[in-house]
């Protein structure tokens, strides 16, 4: 008989609200407070970072267990733990020394960084990121073996956590058969496994037996999530992705991995990940962010235009005087008496992403219609976000670029138009999708892993062959359509709001999929 599960440690780099960086921040955060409330007693676990925002965090309380001396290589480093509560009543465990402490960024260099030391570039990974994982791992396990209240489940979130099921099954004898574990693949492109280089990398850091890292291997590379296979469930963030991680044929998306997953018949539960309607409800500004409110579910838009035409007059126009420190804008619009449709992109400036399909697209879209302009908002690789600034360059008045991040001009770009593209070349999730159609906005999607949750010519439209021709050309046909019948769009994005809103948010997701998950194993 399954037992359900009391009390579930979630371990994360990083959390919505606290230390934020990409997709798992807002996986992590919702997954937490989504099970606290079904009365799962949830604890996170997370660096405390120089860039810790500790707004959200009450009954902060330095020490909660004694201080634990942890080897990594040759050192012996000395960490302590403070406790708090974020919301929702999810208990906090801050693992707390040094190394964390002088980050600026969860994961990378900042810009801040990079005026302390050119060497530290803006956007490149930490030169002691290994480091930085393995003690942070190391850290919860010590605190497992310290607590008089083991976990259930411990669920681990990506690659820079998925040692400890082995950190815990070779260092925790307390522990070691009455915990379960979890690892959740969010991401297993090339550049996010934080493997380690070499098999001596690995020893030298881990501590762990060379036996048992030797059938961790990929190349002369050790998979975190090779060894987290060994001694844990692993999920990932969409049943689309999940069968495309045990496919040979996508080894160059997940950098040989797939061939191993299939290769040792590694079973991968699929589960798609939940997004917080109420987070991005367009019905309420405090919340969205938008300058003006409007009810998706209802069919009521009129406050979408609203905010297209502040949007047009504050940021996009020619003569707005644009200022913003963290956000640079390239290009203008220029719509004046034009019947315009609009194309948004929100999201990372990466390969992975599809930039470079997404901007020759646009290029032959634009050569082909006058009553189409793009709306641009993110940042990334250097090259890419030079060619979408040469994309505005090329069509003055048609193409906007906001290279950077900010929350108001993010959601605008997704609430403000009529289709957002996503021609991604893998997609593990995809939170985009989820947004745009909370917004009544189409998306319109390369058909990959979890994109593929888009129901074709009914909440959004999918292309198979992703080529700039095959993208420009779907997209010429649906302005074309839009401009004929906008009533059948306005439907289609009414219909999706609610089919997001009921199938997935978080609740829905934790109990029907999470729940009997946690249950099963």
């Amino acid at each position: 008989m399954s037992t359900f599960p009391k009390n579930i440690w979630v371990v994360s780099r990083e959390y919505a609200g606290i230390a934020e960086a990409g997709g798992v921040k807002n996986v992590a955060c919702s997954l937490c407070e989504g099970l606290s409330r079904t009365g799962v007693n949830v604890t996170l676990f997370i660096p405390r970072y120089a860039c810790t925002d500790f707004y959200s965090i009450t009954n902060y309380k330095p020490n909660c267990i004694p201080p634990q001396k942890l080897r990594v290589g040759e050192n012996l480093y000395t960490v302590s733990f403070d406790s708090g509560l974020a919301q929702s009543n999810v208990h906090v465990v801050f693992v707390v020394h040094q190394i964390f402490a002088d980050k600026t960024g969860v994961y990378t260099y900042t810009a801040q960084d990079e005026k302390t030391n050119p060497d530290w570039r803006k956007g490149i990974g930490f030169s002691d990121e290994l480091l930085l994982d393995v003690l942070f791992q190391k850290a919860v396990v010590s605190y497992g073996n310290n607590t008089e209240n083991p976990p259930d489940i411990v669920h681990c979130q990506d690659a820079a956590t998925a040692l400890v099921p082995a950190f815990f099954h070779f260092e925790s004898e307390k522990t070691r058969n009455k915990v379960k574990f979890a690892v959740t693949i969010h991401n297993a492109g090339p550049g996010y496994h934080h493997n380690f280089h070499s098999l001596n990398q690995a020893e030298f850091l881990t501590s762990l037996p060379t036996e048992f890292l030797c059938r961790c291997m990929n190349g002369e590379h050790i998979e975190p999530f090779l060894a987290a296979a060994h001694f844990s469930s692993i999920t990932t963030v969409s049943p689309w992705y999940a069968k495309e991680l045990v496919n040979p044929e996508n080894n160059e998306d997940t950098a040989g991995l797939s061939s191993l997953f299939a290769e040792k018949q590694v079973n991968i539960t699929g589960i798609t990940n939940g997004i917080d309607c109420e987070r991005y409800n367009p019905n309420n500004t405090t919340l969205s962010k938008l300058p003006y409110a409007f009810d998706s579910i209802a069919g009521d838009f009129k406050g979408k235009y609203m905010n297209r035409e502040f949007f047009l007059s504050e940021y996009s126009a020619q003569t707005s005087r644009f200022q913003r420190e963290e956000i640079q804008r390239y290009g203008f619009l220029d719509v004046r008496g034009k019947k315009t449709i609009y194309i948004g992109y929100h999201g990372r400036i990466v390969r992975q992403k599809g930039i470079d399909i997404l901007v020759s697209a646009a290029e032959n879209l634009l050569e082909q219609r006058d009553d189409v302009c793009f709306i641009l908002t993110g940042q990334g690789e250097s090259h890419l976000e030079s060619d979408v600034v040469r994309l505005t360059e090329k069509h003055p008045g048609k193409c906007i670029f906001f290279c950077g991040y900010d929350r108001t001009i993010a959601r605008l770009t997704t609430a403000i138009s009529d289709f957002i593209v996503l021609p991604s070349k893998f997609e593990p999730c995809g939170l985009e999708d989820f947004i745009a159609q909370l917004y009544g906005t189409v998306p319109v999607a390369h058909a990959t892993g979890g994109l593929n949750k888009i129901i074709d010519n009914v909440t959004g439209f999918l292309y198979k062959n992703n080529s700039p021709s095959e993208l420009s050309s779907l997209l010429d046909s649906l302005c074309t359509k839009i401009s004929k019948e906008p009533r059948s769009f306005r439907n289609m994005a009414q219909h999706s709001a609610c089919y997001v809103t009921e199938k997935y948010s978080w609740d829905s997701v934790i109990q029907n999929e999470y729940l009997p998950f946690y249950q099963k194993i």
